[in-house]
């Protein structure tokens, strides 16, 4: 099932709400996603707002949708760049390891 640009922001804000690991990070990160293209920006509560962001992870749609099913870890997206990450580094584990968590639908 594709996933529409305009149905990112809710969709990715509905799996953070929904993960303790998310909050837990206590980041607010913009996610810049390619195909399909969306920016959006959560904050540690998993609500999409327009502050300042943290961290700012570029991802393709379909990697994030791997991390969630548990196809691929965070570390092993990172080191095949797969994804680019901007923030503190301990605290973008943490936002990446929450990622592994999100519900995304299928």
């Amino acid at each position: 099932m594709a996933i529409s640009p305009e149905e990112i922001p809710n969709t990715l804000s509905a799996a953070a709400q929904a993960a303790p690991a998310w909050q837990a990070a206590g980041a607010t990160v913009r996610f810049l996603i390619s195909e399909p293209a969306a920016e959006l920006t959560l904050d540690p509560q998993g609500a999409l707002t327009e502050a300042e962001p943290t961290h700012v992870f570029g991802i393709r749609y379909a990697d994030l949708d791997d991390l969630a099913a548990g196809r691929r870890t965070f570390l092993r997206t990172v080191t095949s760049r797969r994804v680019s990450a901007r923030g503190p580094v301990m605290q973008t584990f943490a936002v990446g390891q929450a990622l592994t968590t999100f519900a995304l639908p299928r």
